[in-house]
């Protein structure tokens, strides 16, 4: 049975690795607890703010229907139909479910009638046939923006409209409507004009009130209903007729809807995510996409129920069906994609974090073991046993390991979100079991090893250790990207394999180099070279989990660091391939960027690149490829805005590529044009001739004179009219007249570059933006409009993305707390080697060694185990990008047709370093100054030989 005086002394020299074992334990409880809700919340805003960004200009959730009138049924005066439409928004909403109907908004209605031909004494008949007009009504705000009126008024509401005076008594009032500036300069149709829309058996006057502007206000509205903006000329049989709508109020939808013309209507529900957290999480995101198939599918029963008296109605006409068009499912999809690779990403920093805990755990356990050797190996001659001392220790070791994790607790509470849920405790408690077991391991572990292990031994670890770290990367690049969620066990193990291995053949290799640097020192004059990297080589062998610490340290450190400057090179090459690789871009069809830009001083460079697609037919064997990608460019207007283009280069480079267009064929009818062919293409047809059938042009060729190097396909230059996803098809780029042969087509992407004067300011994209109002304006055309792109802003909404964000963080954090761990892992060793070189330091001086001889011997003694982790740590981390392969991949982090190439940052990597060097250096100047102090006769006992 122990003393009172044993007890009080045990636990004088264990308090200090009690300490260590609740700071440990409070750091792996507080970590895992506190971040998960915090990614939650970084999650749930990129999801907000990607649903923002996706519905700016097609809504996510919409629906339609076209009613049906009945027949010979004229619906009474009702004046409700704007509050009927809200209604069945409303039933829409609701049958999304609880979940998915938080994240609707109010629905927002759009109201089109068909089209009727319209006359009137001074209305003019284009084509020699009056001009058929639509009647369009959208609720206030249902288009994203306020209607902006030039002249005039808008339409009023029902009962709002006093009666005309011109209008003789018992007339029906006119439906009044308001139109654009295009179609009242078109058709003459100033405010006061009156005209009739005539149908089968009925005339319905109309009165304009009001002329709207449409260069900007409710962009939505033009953009749903074109034919707002301008009239259209659409063929008929036979020729040609002039079509337009006119916007009018839900009293003018009701008048017309009596005469029995169908409604079509739409509904917008716009989304917006909660940014508190949980939407974001799989949970949340797997909710709503189970809400959304059930809405898909919904039938007329549960959006208007199922009998007779609950038919929804809509100006007097039934409505039979409502179809619901979702694009809410691929974005959710996209960011669940995203979220489960960056939630590996954070498991594998975290389980670096974790290895290092527990190495740290047992460095303090194997201190606290030496100090307290002669405690225990009195206890063991007094017939304890070795199960009854383990056990004591981990009844010592829970105290401070409960005491840790319920500071850990407190601390992960106050750093998680108000109101958030903390993440699971799973990770915290293995964390905590490992650190609480580590003193009684350490003591089991250390029982009777009197002697060194067998040779046999150490290589049937040593050989067991390579194959567990080659078995885990074959079967990690076997297997590919984790299907999983959470924390990837093979990805998480796959470092620290490695970093046994980079251990291992450390160990072998610093004892023969210290060796050989000790037979070196032996033929210097000094003692200080020869003792230092004697002692050093025969404790090499002990350092293996100092060593082992800090090359985990160190390859973590390396790999954090090149995390997020991956990501940062990764998110500025996707913005320059946004905007071609310019400051600034203007992206849309190709007639529409054909006008002239007025002067701006601080352009210097404009480069058309033109966007088409078609079928190639290899005149060879008949080779068909279809959805193939055409690029059209002038090369030496590229190579003057930008000479490090890779396209310009092999554009300006290859022969032939801006010859003149050739002719073949019977009349000399069919061009021949030149261009150069992706890698694929151009290795399997060299001097290569297609047929090219695109829309939009006739017969072709297209005889390749070159291949694109592979660096030419990732030039941002062709971003704007390839797209962000990979391609897929054959590519061929052309330049010179051949490039000006290819076809408009409208629903394909073009671009203007536009570049900065060499030297000059930088270009600034609201002149720009002012420049091109002409081009950016709304026309009432189908297909895509164009776009204006600034590389800052593109930049700065992808560094804005949470879940980019996170990683940086995630690495970051865990990068700085394994640094902390490794340097406390060296100075626990250091500590517990301190009364070896205290006594070899106190014999030195009394054989006449002075202070900075001491000073060297210790920077000596320490340096080849500081340099091996050095090196050693810093090979790890290079290499694990390599190692890992496909198993950690950051494009679905970046997006982009490519993975990020892999960049160093060198500033970590040599930050890390000078950690270690600072270490090495300030524990020597510490034990110099200390030894100054030491006589001999602190560090040997009477009777004991030097």
């Amino acid at each position: 049975m122990l003393t009172l005086r044993l007890i009080r002394r045990e636990t004088r020299i264990a308090w200090p690795v009690s300490v260590v074992l609740a700071l440990l334990a409070a750091l792996l409880t507080a970590v895992p607890l506190s971040w998960p809700p915090r990614f939650d919340r970084l999650a749930a805003g990129t999801l907000a703010d990607r649903v923002v960004r996706a519905q700016r200009d097609v809504p996510l959730v919409s629906a339609t229907t076209t009613t049906v009138p009945l027949d010979g049924l004229v619906p009474p005066d009702t004046g409700a139909l704007d509050r009927d439409l809200e209604q069945l928004g409303e039933r829409v909403r609701t049958a999304a479910g609880p979940g998915l109907a938080a994240a609707l908004g109010r629905p927002q209605a759009r109201v089109t009638t068909l089209g009727v031909p319209a006359r009137g004494p001074e209305l003019p008949t284009p084509y020699g046939k009056p001009p058929r007009f639509s009647l369009v009504h959208a609720q206030p705000d249902a288009a994203g923006g306020t209607v902006e009126y030039l002249q005039g008024r808008a339409p009023r509401q029902p009962g709002a409209a006093p009666a005309d005076p011109a209008d003789p008594p018992g007339a029906a009032a006119p439906i009044e409507v308001a139109v654009s500036e295009a179609t009242r300069e078109r058709l003459g149709l100033a405010v006061g004009r009156r005209f009739d829309l005539l149908g089968r058996s009925w005339t319905a006057p109309v009165l304009v009130v009001g002329v709207f502007r449409t260069d900007r206000g409710a962009g939505r509205l033009w953009q749903q209903s074109p034919m707002l903006v301008s009239p259209w000329t659409v063929a008929v049989d036979p020729g040609q007729e002039l079509n337009g709508q006119l916007l009018t109020s839900a009293d003018g939808i009701e008048t017309i809807a009596k005469h029995g013309l169908a409604l079509k209507v739409a509904w917008e529900l716009p989304t917006a995510v909660d940014r508190s957290g949980p939407a974001a999480a799989p949970t949340g995101i797997a909710a709503m996409q189970s809400a959304l198939r059930g809405l898909r599918a919904a039938g007329p029963e549960q959006l208007c129920g199922s009998g007779l008296a609950d038919t929804c109605m809509l100006a007097g006409q039934i409505v039979p069906s409502i179809n619901v068009t979702e694009r809410l499912a691929p974005e959710l999809d996209a960011f669940t994609v995203q979220r489960a690779r960056t939630e590996q990403l954070q498991g594998f920093a975290l389980a670096g974090l974790l290895a290092l805990v527990v190495a740290t755990a047992v460095a303090a356990a194997r201190l606290g073991a030496r100090r307290r050797a002669g405690a225990f190996a009195l206890q063991l001659s007094r017939g304890s046993g070795l199960p009854r001392i383990a056990g004591r220790l981990l009844a010592e070791a829970s105290v401070a390991v409960g005491a840790g994790v319920a500071a850990g607790w407190a601390v992960g509470r106050a750093l998680a979100p108000q109101g958030a849920a903390l993440g699971s405790p799973v990770p915290a408690l293995v964390a905590a079991l490992l650190v609480w077991c580590a003193p009684a391991a350490v003591l089991l572990a250390s029982a009777g090893r009197s002697r060194p292990a067998p040779r046999s031994r150490r290589l049937v670890l040593e050989a067991l250790v390579v194959l567990l770290a080659v078995g885990a990367l074959v079967a990690l690049r076997t297997r590919g990207a984790y299907a999983g969620t959470g924390i990837d066990p093979q990805l998480a193990l796959a470092p620290v394999l490695l970093a046994l291995l980079t251990v291992g053949v450390l160990l072998r290799l610093l004892p023969p180099l210290v060796r050989r640097a000790t037979r070196s020192a032996r033929r210097s004059r000094g003692a200080v070279p020869l003792v230092a990297l004697a002692r050093a080589g025969a404790q090499s062998g002990a350092a293996a989990l100092s060593l082992l610490v800090l090359v985990l340290a160190m390859g973590y450190g390396v790999y954090g660091g090149l995390i997020p400057r991956t990501l940062a090179d990764g998110q500025a090459q996707i913005a320059d391939r946004r905007t071609g690789g310019a400051p600034v871009a203007l992206v849309g069809p190709r007639d529409r960027l054909s006008g002239d830009l007025p002067p701006l001083p601080a352009v210097g460079h404009r480069v058309a690149v033109t966007g088409a697609s078609g079928e190639l037919t290899a005149q060879d064997d008949g080779t068909t490829f279809p959805d193939a990608r055409f690029v059209g460019l002038d090369a030496a207007a590229l190579g003057a805005a930008d000479p490090s283009s890779p396209v310009a280069r092999a554009l300006l480079t290859a022969d032939g590529a801006d010859a003149a267009v050739g002719r073949t064929g019977a009349g000399g009818d069919v061009p021949v044009l030149t261009a150069l062919a992706d890698p694929a293409l151009a290795a399997r047809f060299p001097d290569g001739t297609f047929e090219l059938t695109a829309l939009g042009t006739g017969r072709a060729l297209v005889h390749v004179v070159g291949a694109l190097p592979e660096e030419a396909l990732r030039d941002p230059v062709l971003g704007p009219v390839l797209g962000g996803g990979p391609r897929s098809g054959a590519l061929l780029v052309f330049t010179g007249p051949s490039a000006e042969r290819l076809p408009v087509q409208k629903n394909h992407a073009s671009a203007l570059l536009l570049y900065p004067a060499g030297g000059g300011p930088p270009l600034d994209p609201a002149a720009v933006r002012a420049a091109a109002g002409v081009q950016l304006a709304p026309t009432g055309l189908p297909g895509p409009q164009v776009e204006l792109r600034d590389r800052g802003e593109e930049l700065d909404a992808l560094r804005s993305d949470g879940l980019a964000r996170s990683a940086r963080l995630a690495f970051g954090a865990t990068t700085a707390l394994g640094l902390l761990l490794a340097l406390g892992t060296f100075a626990l060793d250091l500590l517990l080697g301190a009364t070896e070189r205290a006594r070899t330091t106190s014999c030195l001086r009394t054989l006449g060694i002075g202070s900075r001889a001491v000073l060297g011997l210790q920077l000596l003694q320490h340096l080849p185990l500081v340099l091996a982790a050095a090196v050693g740590g810093t090979s790890l981390g290079l290499l694990l990008p390599a190692a890992l392969g496909p198993g950690l991949r950051l494009g679905a982090l970046t997006g982009g047709p490519f993975e990020p190439a892999v960049h160093i940052d060198w500033t970590i990597t040599a930050g890390l370093g000078v950690a270690l060097v600072v270490l090495m250096t300030a524990a020597a100047l510490l034990e110099a100054a200390i030894s100054r102090r030491r006589g001999l006769g602190a560090v040997l006992r009477l009777g004991e030989a030097l």
